[in-house]
């Protein structure tokens, strides 16, 4: 079997441990490539969803809104507290899309104080089609592993997920965060 290539995360390890000689080489790399791969894929996503006019925290109230039974309502401050935004993020965050057609909102009946927010079947166009172009673009990348190697790599980052979920450490919600980009 041949030298493995080395990529650019071996080279910054192998600097950093001369700096630092307590470091993990192992660890310190894996935790340089995970997050690299994020910053790559966030960067994809940004890019898919730019396509359609919206930013990736308008995507994913979007979804998240999609996800729910068609002609659900949801209380602008539930979906801030799903989505983990400020309430001055998230009104934010509800003008720009309606303002594009993708939402509507309207006054709760039951509480004249409140807002209930549902997607537009324009929105649900949005979402569906940068969802399809999105999940291409995600196969295309894993697409560099065969399918072995990308079974094994989702058991690797399902435990790596579930030691921090015990933890308490991770946002319960797929693929948040504190998010408070649109303050």
């Amino acid at each position: 079997m041949g030298k493995q290539r080395k990529d650019s995360i071996d080279q910054f390890v192998e600097g950093a441990v001369l700096l630092f000689p307590t470091l993990e080489p192992e660890v310190e790399a894996a935790v340089d490539r995970i997050g690299k791969i994020t910053k790559y894929l966030d960067r994809l996503t940004e890019r898919t969803v730019g396509i359609f006019g919206i930013n990736t925290g308008e995507f994913r109230l979007l979804l998240l809104m999609h996800r729910q039974a068609r002609g659900t309502r949801m209380s602008a401050g539930a979906l801030a507290d799903r989505l983990n935004l400020s309430s001055s993020a998230m009104t934010n965050r509800l003008d720009r899309l309606e303002e594009r057609g993708l939402i509507v909102r309207e006054r709760d009946p039951d509480d004249r104080r409140s807002v209930l927010v549902s997607i537009t079947p324009r929105g649900e166009d949005v979402v569906g089609q940068a969802v399809e172009q999105q999940a291409k673009k995600e196969s295309d990348f894993l697409g560099a592993l065969k399918p072995e190697e990308q079974r094994r790599l989702n058991t690797f980052l399902r435990s790596l997920i579930l030691e921090i979920e015990d933890r308490g450490e991770l946002a319960s919600l797929h693929g948040s965060g504190p998010d408070q980009s649109d303050e």
